[in-house]
């Protein structure tokens, strides 16, 4: 199974968390002036902060930003555990991949006797970005499914899911023996044990010379 997930929420807030380690406050006043500038200069916080206690204002409550809750919330979920963010991780890939499956099996008369179907194994997966506005990403999962006569077997399936826009286009494929097709993108990672379908045609492979900036999970990570 995958030992790893990046979510780019969770890198922020761990980055905030970061920062606000290496620059801590020594009041409340300096705090709440570094939440409403955004954390963005400590010494000018400090300076401030100590111009306002100077200050005939200086006993009366300074505002909270609104935006200072936000960035508490943030912070808190950077608490969250790696073994939950794991968790996380692998509910959505499956989620994903079990879309495009019931994308797949729609209209299949070889789906006709089934009774019941189900994430067996999320294997191997792949992230790449083509640009900005172009991502694919590639999975090898099986399924678990039981026929009427009290049949059961496990499928192994290759998908894609490809975002293009902000708009998502899923694609699975069933995997025989024989599947070895080439992938650029997978391949220039090390991904070399997710397996493609032969057919090169509607999945996206990559180019060449496709580098960085890759996201991969490994099973021994």
């Amino acid at each position: 199974m995958l030992k790893d997930v990046s979510e780019p929420w969770a890198q922020k807030c761990r980055d905030m968390r970061k920062y606000l380690e290496e620059h801590t406050y020594t009041c409340m006043v300096e705090a709440m002036i570094a939440a409403e500038h955004g954390f963005s200069n400590p010494a000018q916080h400090k300076l401030d902060a100590q111009a306002f206690l100077a200050s005939e204002g200086a006993f009366e409550a300074p505002e909270v930003p609104q935006s200072f809750a936000s960035r508490r919330e943030n912070i808190a979920q950077a608490e969250v555990s790696t073994e939950e963010i794991l968790e996380n991780g692998e509910k959505w890939m499956g989620e994903e991949v079990m879309l495009a499956f019931k994308k797949y099996k729609e209209g299949k008369s070889q789906f006709k006797d089934v009774v019941h179907y189900g994430l067996d194994e999320l294997q191997h997966q792949c992230f790449s970005m083509e640009s900005c506005d172009h991502t694919f990403h590639h999975f090898n999962f099986t399924v678990k499914m039981e026929k009427s006569g009290g049949d059961s077997s496990s499928t192994p399936f290759f998908a894609e899911v490809k975002e293009i826009h902000g708009r998502k286009y899923y694609s699975c494929y069933e995997l025989s023996s024989h599947d070895d097709g080439h992938c650029h993108a997978c391949k220039n990672q090390g991904m070399h044990a997710l397996k493609h379908p032969i057919c090169l045609m509607g999945y996206d492979s990559g180019h060449a010379d496709m580098e960085s900036p890759f996201l991969y999970l490994r099973d021994d990570e």
